[in-house]
């Protein structure tokens, strides 16, 4: 049978083995050193890796360059004719009662003093043509003296002008047969304010004292700055508007 003995756990090494090891290989059937060929596949990798960045840079600073033109182009064509101002009206806003006229209607000198400094502002503006069609604006006349530009009223000196009229009338001495009330211009006021009042529905709550009359308002109420309306109106006013139509 055998010798009893048990046989020996070692074992020899094929002579490629031995002779890999001895050359520092794994095995026979590799070409190169492992230990050589790790850092060489780094730097391979990190040599692309590094080419692919350089690569995206000019690109990336071409694209910011593109995007930093096209808005400073905007802001430019923005500021030309400070429609940024007109864009951010809804901002313009003052707490508590704006104006500090009160009973605005009464045929007093108070009362004319407001209204002969509201009708100084007509609302008739000029503005870039190409602005306008970007913001979608109604379609409009153009103005005489450039092409470029066309002509507008912001509504609220329309309505403004239109209660001038029509308070104007109610407290008139003239006789009505001399100076009728009724006029197709006072009629069209009365209409644009309906219109003016159901499109910018005000559904603020206001208090009574009395149950007869609701006149109190809340310490928080917003109304929208008219100043800078104005203000806004007459940097872009056509002045010659009302020399142009007696022409």
């Amino acid at each position: 049978m055998g010798s009893g003995k048990p046989e020996s756990s070692s074992y020899k090494l094929l002579s490629d083995d031995e002779s890999s090891v001895e050359n520092g290989h794994v095995c026979g059937r590799c070409e190169t050193s492992i230990s050589d060929d790790r850092p060489s596949r780094s730097l391979s990798t990190l040599k692309l890796v590094l080419a692919f960045v350089f690569c995206q840079v000019p690109i990336l600073l071409f694209s910011f360059a593109v995007f930093r033109y096209i808005l400073q182009s905007n802001e430019e064509a923005s500021d030309t004719y400070d429609m940024h101002d007109y864009l951010a009206f809804e901002k313009y806003n003052a707490t508590g009662t704006p104006y500090s006229i009160v009973d605005a209607a009464d045929p007093s000198k108070d009362a004319d003093r407001f209204w002969n400094d509201m009708k100084r502002f007509t609302g008739i503006v000029t503005v870039d043509d190409a602005w306008a069609e970007r913001n979608n604006l109604p379609p409009t006349v153009t103005y005489p003296h450039d092409p470029q530009l066309r002509v507008y009223q912001v509504n609220v000196f329309h309505s403004l002008h239109c209660l001038y009229r029509i308070r104007n009338r109610l407290i008139s001495n003239v006789p009505m047969e001399k100076w009728p009330r009724n006029d197709i211009h006072t009629m069209h006021c009365v209409d644009h304010l309906r219109e003016e009042i159901m499109c910018n529905v005000d559904v603020s709550m206001s208090g009574s004292n009395e149950f007869v009359a609701f006149n109190n308002h809340n310490h928080d109420r917003k109304c929208r700055d008219l100043a800078a309306v104005q203000r806004w109106a007459q940097e872009h006013a056509w002045l010659g508007y009302k020399d142009y139509l007696e022409v």
